[in-house]
Protein backbone atom coordinates (compact mmCIF):
# COMPACT_ATOMS: atom_id res chain seq x y z
CA UNK A 1 0.00 0.00 0.00
CA UNK A 2 2.63 2.29 0.81
CA UNK A 3 4.84 1.87 -2.63
CA UNK A 4 1.04 2.85 -4.09
CA UNK A 5 1.28 6.12 -2.62
CA UNK A 6 4.52 6.53 -3.37
CA UNK A 7 4.12 5.87 -6.92
CA UNK A 8 0.95 8.09 -7.35
CA UNK A 9 2.71 10.96 -5.47
CA UNK A 10 5.26 10.70 -7.68
CA UNK A 11 3.52 10.79 -10.76
CA UNK A 12 1.58 14.17 -8.87
CA UNK A 13 4.57 15.78 -8.78
CA UNK A 14 6.24 14.96 -11.68
CA UNK A 15 2.69 16.46 -13.18
CA UNK A 16 3.14 19.32 -11.57
CA UNK A 17 7.12 19.88 -12.46
CA UNK A 18 5.62 20.09 -16.33
CA UNK A 19 6.72 23.38 -17.64
CA UNK A 20 3.73 25.39 -19.68
CA UNK A 21 3.69 28.11 -21.54
CA UNK A 22 2.25 30.89 -20.97
CA UNK A 23 -1.43 29.69 -22.69
CA UNK A 24 -1.55 27.01 -20.08
CA UNK A 25 -0.08 24.29 -22.75
CA UNK A 26 2.45 21.66 -22.11
CA UNK A 27 5.74 22.75 -23.51
CA UNK A 28 7.08 19.58 -23.91
CA UNK A 29 3.82 19.19 -26.06
CA UNK A 30 5.58 22.15 -28.29
CA UNK A 31 8.92 20.47 -28.23
CA UNK A 32 7.61 17.32 -29.61
CA UNK A 33 5.31 18.46 -32.02
CA UNK A 34 8.38 20.78 -33.13
CA UNK A 35 10.43 17.02 -33.89
CA UNK A 36 7.81 16.05 -36.12
CA UNK A 37 9.32 17.37 -39.76
CA UNK A 38 6.90 19.59 -42.14
CA UNK A 39 5.13 22.62 -40.71
CA UNK A 40 1.72 21.86 -43.04
CA UNK A 41 -0.70 23.79 -41.16
CA UNK A 42 -1.03 27.68 -40.01
CA UNK A 43 -1.94 26.46 -36.61
CA UNK A 44 0.62 24.03 -36.36
CA UNK A 45 3.43 27.28 -37.47
CA UNK A 46 1.53 29.34 -35.10
CA UNK A 47 2.46 26.83 -31.84
CA UNK A 48 5.56 26.27 -33.11
CA UNK A 49 6.96 29.25 -34.67
CA UNK A 50 5.40 31.97 -34.02
CA UNK A 51 6.62 34.59 -31.02
CA UNK A 52 10.06 32.32 -31.15
CA UNK A 53 13.34 33.92 -31.59
CA UNK A 54 14.72 32.33 -34.66
CA UNK A 55 18.69 33.00 -35.65
CA UNK A 56 20.39 32.43 -38.79
CA UNK A 57 24.55 33.04 -38.31
CA UNK A 58 24.12 35.66 -35.49
CA UNK A 59 21.02 37.61 -37.10
CA UNK A 60 17.58 37.07 -35.57
CA UNK A 61 14.19 37.74 -35.78
CA UNK A 62 10.52 36.98 -34.83
CA UNK A 63 7.67 35.90 -36.97
CA UNK A 64 4.57 37.95 -34.43
CA UNK A 65 0.91 36.65 -34.24
CA UNK A 66 -0.40 39.51 -35.69
CA UNK A 67 1.48 38.89 -39.01
CA UNK A 68 4.46 41.11 -38.20
CA UNK A 69 8.09 40.58 -38.91
CA UNK A 70 10.69 42.12 -37.02
CA UNK A 71 13.47 41.72 -35.11
CA UNK A 72 17.85 43.71 -34.86
CA UNK A 73 18.47 41.59 -37.91
CA UNK A 74 22.60 42.26 -39.10
CA UNK A 75 22.52 45.49 -36.95
CA UNK A 76 19.68 47.01 -39.55
CA UNK A 77 17.01 45.55 -38.40
CA UNK A 78 14.04 43.09 -40.27
CA UNK A 79 10.61 44.55 -40.58
CA UNK A 80 7.91 42.98 -43.00
CA UNK A 81 4.54 41.04 -43.07
CA UNK A 82 3.56 37.57 -42.99
CA UNK A 83 0.73 35.07 -43.56
CA UNK A 84 -0.06 31.36 -44.38
CA UNK A 85 -0.56 30.41 -47.91
CA UNK A 86 -1.01 27.03 -49.47
CA UNK A 87 1.40 25.30 -47.00
CA UNK A 88 4.03 27.77 -46.50
CA UNK A 89 4.59 30.86 -45.20
CA UNK A 90 4.57 34.15 -47.46
CA UNK A 91 6.65 36.75 -46.39
CA UNK A 92 7.12 40.37 -47.83
CA UNK A 93 9.79 42.87 -45.42
CA UNK A 94 12.65 44.81 -45.48
CA UNK A 95 16.12 44.77 -43.75
CA UNK A 96 17.55 47.94 -43.27
CA UNK A 97 16.37 49.96 -46.39
CA UNK A 98 16.86 46.68 -48.75
CA UNK A 99 13.46 45.56 -49.68
CA UNK A 100 13.40 41.49 -50.00
CA UNK A 101 12.03 39.80 -52.83
CA UNK A 102 8.53 38.44 -51.87
CA UNK A 103 8.67 34.47 -50.99
CA UNK A 104 6.45 31.34 -49.95
CA UNK A 105 8.49 29.46 -47.86
CA UNK A 106 7.97 25.61 -46.87
CA UNK A 107 9.41 24.74 -43.34
CA UNK A 108 10.70 21.79 -41.54
CA UNK A 109 11.16 21.13 -38.18
CA UNK A 110 13.90 19.22 -36.21
CA UNK A 111 13.73 19.32 -32.20
CA UNK A 112 15.18 23.35 -31.68
CA UNK A 113 15.85 23.91 -35.80
CA UNK A 114 13.51 24.63 -38.70
CA UNK A 115 14.81 23.88 -42.32
CA UNK A 116 13.33 26.73 -44.55
CA UNK A 117 13.21 25.91 -48.24
CA UNK A 118 12.64 29.46 -50.86
CA UNK A 119 10.16 29.18 -53.50
CA UNK A 120 7.37 26.90 -51.78
CA UNK A 121 10.31 24.48 -51.79
CA UNK A 122 11.83 24.69 -54.51
CA UNK A 123 14.60 26.98 -53.82
CA UNK A 124 17.64 27.41 -51.40
CA UNK A 125 17.35 26.04 -47.83
CA UNK A 126 18.83 27.53 -44.71
CA UNK A 127 18.35 26.47 -41.05
CA UNK A 128 17.15 28.43 -38.17
CA UNK A 129 17.55 27.74 -35.05
CA UNK A 130 14.85 28.16 -32.20
CA UNK A 131 14.54 29.75 -28.84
Amino acid sequence: MRALLLIAAMGLLTACMSPTSDDGSDMADKASMAADGAVTTEAQFRETIVGRTLTFEGKSLVVNADGTISGPWDGQGITGTWNWSDGAMCRDGRIGSRVLAPDCQVWELDGSSATVTRDRGNGASFVYTIS
